[in-house]
């Protein structure tokens, strides 16, 4: 009989177990909700990881919502903010009236003309009569200089009124297109043009006669 023989092969090791998948959720949770687990009772291990579960999911998601939230308030008190800049960094000035009111072409040009003509004569004759009166006989050179200082005085007024003449001439310039267009019928003009231009002849016109007799007047 042949003795027995020893294998030389090692003997299989037993192989380790993968953990379940109660205990691989409790490797994932923190010591201190892993701590309060008990192996021996695997309903209550159960019931306390689903809490526990459910805990970190409402406080991730109070978080996720309040950064939302927070978000969403900071971008609409951005947008008012910069609303209220634009608003109050673009006030209206009168460049943009008279752009605004080149786009009516020659009638918004006339319009503005004769605010301008109507302004300058009636702040003329106001300061010349009424709020510095002349001394009566001055002389030829004492009245020019009083016209010359009287027109300074006008053209500041003129300055300061310069807004609410334009936002006048933008809200005739319907009217005053009308206006010519009958004008140049009425007295038959060649064109709408010609019409413009005899009607700004007739505004300078007045105007250096009306500044001539009354210089002179008081000459």
């Amino acid at each position: 009989m042949f003795p027995l023989l020893r294998s030389s092969t090692p003997r299989h090791l037993p192989l380790k177990q993968s953990p379940s998948p109660l205990q691989s959720k409790l490797l994932l949770l923190p010591p201190r909700a892993s701590a309060r687990f008990h192996p021996r009772n695997p309903t209550k291990d159960r019931l306390l990881l689903r809490f526990s579960c459910f805990q970190i999911r409402c406080k991730s998601g109070g978080d996720n919502l309040s950064s939302v939230s927070d978000a969403e308030s900071s971008s609409i008190n951005d947008e008012g903010t910069q609303e209220n800049r634009n608003h109050t960094s673009e006030p209206i000035t009168s460049n943009e009236t008279l752009k605004k009111l080149k786009r009516y072409g020659i009638s918004g040009i006339l319009s503005y003309g004769l605010l301008n003509t109507a302004y300058y004569l009636t702040t003329f004759l106001l300061v010349w009569f009424y709020f510095a009166p002349a001394p009566g006989k001055m002389g030829y050179l004492a009245a020019v200089e009083r016209f010359l200082k009287v027109m300074a005085m006008v053209w500041a007024g003129s300055q300061v009124t310069k807004l609410a003449r334009a936002g006048g001439a933008l809200a005739l310039a319907p009217f005053v297109d009308r206006g010519l267009s009958w004008f140049a019928e009425k007295y038959q003009f060649e064109s709408r043009e010609k019409a413009f231009f005899a009607i700004v002849a007739s505004c300078f016109g007045l105007a250096v006669v009306l500044f001539l007799a009354v210089t002179l007047i008081s000459a």
